[in-house]
């Protein structure tokens, strides 16, 4: 299943987001400080949220482009990539489903 996570949000392409945001930082003339790491880290978990969205929104073209892609090959549910990028880090399971109150 990691796997499968790590190819949807093309993890091995994340290493160019810190560095597009320093080369950016230094070109501005701003020297790297707090405000630069958090600036990275939002950038890499918007970053992450559009890979899975990306995928999401593709699923269809992908079945028949790429069927080897997450979604299309059933390795992860539309549903879990759709919900993924507004949950925290490592919380990639399927939400319990809801309980009824009698």
């Amino acid at each position: 299943m990691g796997r499968a996570w790590a190819e949807l949000l093309r993890v091995s392409a994340l290493f160019s987001v810190p560095g597009d945001l320093l080369a950016g930082a230094t070109a501005a003339g701003h020297r790297p400080n707090h405000r630069t790491v958090i600036a990275t880290c939002a950038s890499l978990c918007l970053y992450e949220a559009g890979m899975a969205l990306n995928d999401w929104a593709d699923r269809d073209i992908d079945a028949v482009e790429r069927p080897d892609r997450p979604i299309p090959s059933g390795r992860i549910a539309p549903a879990t990539a759709l919900i993924a990028p507004s949950r925290p880090a490592g919380s990639h399971r399927r939400p319990p489903s809801p309980r009824r109150v009698a």
